[in-house]
């Protein structure tokens, strides 16, 4: 079922990513707002690649936010060592790993994420 994303939402998604949960690596993280900062990051490297300055910066969100997507489908954080053992491949397969959808109701890694508030 597909939805409507607003860019204000993904704004407001990024900012939150990027100022709260800089350093989190504990929870969950919905596959919608997985996605609404990953394509914006991804964008980001591949458009300010040059820079290092940018890419440098927004490793540590990345890294969280990745690790809370795979906690939301109940799997360890620790997978994303697939994306340093073989770079072009095992990031590649770490994207592919968060696309299903996360597991429903509660599991190790905390309560399923808050669905988003209807507009």
């Amino acid at each position: 079922m597909a939805q409507n994303i607003d860019i204000n939402q993904v704004i407001e998604v990024c900012k939150k990513v990027i100022t709260t949960q800089y350093f989190c690596f504990e929870g969950r993280m919905s596959k919608r707002e997985f996605w609404m900062f990953m394509v914006p990051v991804l964008i980001a490297n591949c458009v300010l690649s040059w820079t290092v300055i940018v890419p440098l910066g927004l490793i540590l969100p990345t890294l969280g936010a990745t690790a809370r997507r795979l906690h939301d489908l109940g799997k360890t954080g620790w997978l994303q060592l697939i994306g340093l053992i073989c770079p072009p491949i095992g990031s590649i397969v770490v994207l592919l790993m968060c696309l299903p959808d996360g597991e429903a109701g509660s599991n190790k890694y905390g309560d399923a994420p808050a669905a988003p508030a209807a507009e």
